[in-house]
């Protein structure tokens, strides 16, 4: 096919893709918005053209009729103002076309470029929801794609590879397109792109299980490594979404139990691999330890996309987003509460337990200042999130393990009446 029947097919597709009924795109909406500023600018400076010559070309006839200035020579306006606003006409019909065709095609509207623009998109959607579109850093470079993935793949060991936040390992490219972070987690936004397409067969739609290597280091060059290996790994899944067969973004929080990032200078996170799910699979039969009944369960197929994708990140400019109240107040009982710790994202409260108590064996809970528990953040159960909520004045219990089981849900309402410690605190000073 030669580019003008290229063109024509184009043309083709564009009246019948006009035709069809599909859903409405928030991103296709943004860009048609877009498209119409571009035409309404685009018809200013037509108009502001057309003006300008027509003062001219009335400017020549008034020299012709007077005897103006030698060499000035009348010429008819019409010419030169049917181009000006043809040309301005055409390229806006050319841009609206081309939204059109966008708006009509749901899988192309998602390839609209996203780089920079995915926390924004995704931070209300994943279980640990947060602001963190107003503090991200963009980390890729918008017209970065899969295309060039072969060069990148080739470099791979390479220091000086074509870009740090961009790697590929078995036709997968993984893009960081931003990250944020507090005093004790990393959050980063990824773009996926898999050359031989995701599994279609798989159970979720909106996540992928991963396993990572981070590797932490100090100040002093020594490191810090938290792997599935160690039983101490700081993530385990993406959520996000699949914008066609071939493309997934999504998001994913480094947290880990005392991890503080003011103890560590920088980070080589690497992706090891990718997994899906997928609804076929196996049953099979099983004793627990110690047990004499015999359990029924399904193994799951899985497709896994193996790696490495190693991307390092720096600290050193990292500001400190903590801010600590002191509370200190204990019961007779030797409950209390140390300090409230309050993050860009997150809230938690340091417990005091009588002495030989079991920190696993209680809870801490907070309430924000319109009597509501707030919910766990990520797959921290006692740190919690505050997106969207007024943390002004907290109220915390401490619950053993066993009444939290029944206490938590729709039976929330009975913490406070189980609670071994009640405390309210006022953030705001």
């Amino acid at each position: 096919m030669n580019r003008w029947q290229q063109t024509d097919r184009t043309e083709e597709i564009i009246k019948n893709r006009i035709a069809a009924n599909v859903p409405e795109s928030k991103i296709v909406n943004k860009k048609i918005d877009k498209a119409y500023e571009k035409i309404r600018a685009m018809q200013a400076a037509a108009e502001t053209a057309s003006g300008r010559q027509s003062a001219q070309n009335a400017h020549r006839q008034t020299n012709k009729r007077t005897g103006g200035p030698a060499g000035t020579t009348a010429k008819s306006g019409g010419s030169s103002k049917g181009k000006t606003a043809a040309r301005y006409t055409t390229a806006a019909a050319l841009f609206l076309a081309a939204v059109l065709f966008l708006m009509k095609n749901p899988a192309l509207a998602a390839q609209l470029p996203f780089i920079g623009h995915i926390f924004k998109e995704l931070e209300q959607e994943v279980s640990y929801p947060g602001d963190y579109s107003e503090n991200a850093i963009t980390l890729a470079d918008e017209t970065e794609s899969a295309d060039n993935g072969q060069a990148r793949e080739e470099n791979q060991g390479q220091k000086n590879a074509p870009s740090s936040y961009q790697a590929t390992s078995g036709g997968v490219t993984v893009t960081l397109s931003e990250m944020t972070y507090d005093s004790n987690a990393i959050y980063l936004a990824l773009l996926i792109e898999n050359q031989n397409g995701f599994a279609a067969d798989a159970q979720s739609h909106d996540s992928m299980y991963l396993e990572c290597r981070t590797d932490m280091y100090k100040a002093d060059n020594t490191k810090e490594t938290f792997s599935d290996e160690y039983g101490n790994s700081l993530a385990y899944m993406t959520e996000g979404t699949f914008t066609d067969s071939h493309t997934f973004k999504g998001l994913v929080q480094l947290t880990g139990s005392g991890l503080r990032l003011s103890d560590y200078t920088g980070c080589d996170i690497t992706f090891l691999k990718f997994i899906q799910e997928l609804d076929t699979g196996t049953r099979l039969t099983d004793t627990l330890p110690g047990e004499t009944e015999t359990i029924s369960y399904i193994e799951y197929d899985r497709q896994t996309y193996d790696g490495p994708w190693t991307f390092h990140l720096d600290f050193t400019d990292a500001r400190d987003m903590e801010r600590e109240t002191p509370v200190n107040k204990t019961n007779d009982q030797g409950f209390g509460i140390e300090k409230v710790v309050k993050t860009e994202y997150e809230l938690y409260a340091e417990p005091i337990l009588p002495a030989g108590a079991e920190p696993a064996d209680y809870v801490v809970t907070i309430w924000d200042a319109e009597g509501k528990p707030l919910e766990s953040h990520g797959n921290s159960l006692e740190i919690r999130s505050i997106y969207g909520r007024d943390v002004s004045r907290v109220t915390i219990y401490i619950l053993t393990w066993d009444d939290f089981m029944e206490c938590k849900g729709t039976n929330s309402y009975r913490q406070p009446e189980k609670a071994v410690f009640e405390i309210t605190v006022d953030l705001t000073k």
